[in-house]
């Protein structure tokens, strides 16, 4: 069993939601590993990226190891193998999906793991999202067979609506800033 996490976004933001959102991560771990992907960014960026992930979780009351995800498949692998959770940091799509695509079997390697995904992390675990600065619909790696649409507010309901009807018919979710849920497979 796997456990998914989609976040919609905006996790700097000091919500109840965000600090839920990251109590889910290490729920029920009794010493958690959380491997930080930070693909979705510029390389030069991950080390001052990773540090301020770690800070988000200060709140919770556990010791934590965190690991800075390599970008390197192969130790990828390794690192996804020894963590308990796998947390993919938002940013940009491409970029992330472009890193992440390189890893053979994610969805094997993620067995028995927690999965968490905001914003671009939700987007590349999907099959389609939709891209608001783009205007347009986008494919994921597929690894879940559904539609989501992050960063959502009532305005996009046109946009959702297009996503909706968009290829084949895929449950859909539109998850709004600092919100999250959850699928187990």
């Amino acid at each position: 069993m796997i456990k998914y996490i989609l976040h919609g976004g905006e996790t700097k933001r000091n919500s109840i939601h965000n600090k839920n959102f990251f109590k889910e991560m290490v729920k029920g771990v009794k010493m958690p590993r959380i491997l930080v992907v930070c693909f979705s960014k510029p390389k030069k960026t991950w080390p001052e990226e990773f540090e301020w992930e770690k800070k988000k979780f200060t709140h919770i009351k556990k010791k934590i190891e965190f690991i800075l995800a390599d970008d390197d498949p192969e130790i990828f692998s390794k690192q996804v193998k020894r963590a308990d959770t796998i947390y993919i940091k938002g940013g940009d799509n491409r970029l992330l999906i472009d890193k992440i695509k390189k890893t053979n079997n994610l969805e094997k390697l993620f067995r028995g793991k927690i999965v968490a995904g905001s914003s671009a992390g939700a987007n590349v675990l999907s099959k389609y999202y939709y891209v608001r600065g783009k205007k347009r619909i986008e494919k994921g790696m597929g690894i879940l067979p559904i539609k989501v649409f992050v960063h959502y507010s009532k305005k996009w309901a046109k946009e959702f609506k297009s996503l909706k009807e968009y290829k084949e018919d895929l449950e859909i979710y539109k998850i709004p800033e600092t919100k999250y849920l959850i699928i187990r497979k």
